[in-house]
């Protein structure tokens, strides 16, 4: 589950894909068609009914989403990944409280709004992933992504350091500063709330 401060953002990433799918799908063939397969084919209403019951489907449904990222990865140009910090869980977080409001969109509709939003983010390179560790939490993070979170801090004046993508001390009062500034618990650790409002609302 998301942290409490996850709820707050999530609502930007919904307001995302409703402006997106107002806007009709990105064509595939030249009359906008595609072949469909797996838990992309299934709606919301669907969807929903198997999250509550816990069932094969809503499982299926996840590992379909990375599926759908790996291919959107391959096929999108200058693209290494579409996402730069965003996880599985918090796409279906959005995905769950998207499909409550929605219930007659496909699952592959949504997935595919969000992934339009996001792209001018994405990492167009090969980047290495390091690994975060603070008390108990773990994250694993591209070096880019992290030098991106650097700047943001420093643009802030949050940090005095290097752009080097490392999470050293000095990163970390950095990022316990800024949390405690938009009042989050200044835990020190980027999880996807703060690396939300720190590298996409500013937007």
């Amino acid at each position: 589950m998301l942290s409490p401060n996850g709820t707050k953002y999530i609502a930007s990433f919904l307001f995302l894909i409703a402006s997106l799918l107002s806007q009709g799908a990105i064509a595939a063939d030249k009359l906008g068609q595609f072949g469909i397969r797996g838990a992309g084919l299934i709606s919301c209403q669907i969807y929903e009914n198997e999250r509550k019951a816990k069932a094969d489907v809503y499982l299926m449904a996840a590992a379909w989403i990375d599926g759908y990222i790996t291919a959107t990865n391959e096929h999108v140009d200058d693209t290494y990944d579409i996402l730069s910090f965003e996880t599985t869980e918090l796409l279906t977080e959005v995905l769950d409280k998207h499909c409550k409001k929605n219930p007659n969109d496909a699952v592959i509709t949504v997935i595919r709004a969000l992934l339009a939003k996001l792209r001018d983010d994405r990492l167009q390179f090969y980047s290495k992933k390091i690994e975060i560790s603070i008390g108990e939490r773990q994250v694993s993070l591209y070096i880019e992504t992290l030098k991106r979170i650097q700047q943001h801090l420093k643009s802030a004046g949050f940090y005095k350091g290097k752009i080097n993508g490392k999470y050293d001390q000095e990163m970390l009062i950095a990022m316990q500063a800024y949390q405690q500034s938009i009042a989050f618990k200044p835990t020190g650790f980027p999880d996807q709330a703060t690396l939300w409002r720190l590298l996409r609302t500013a937007k």
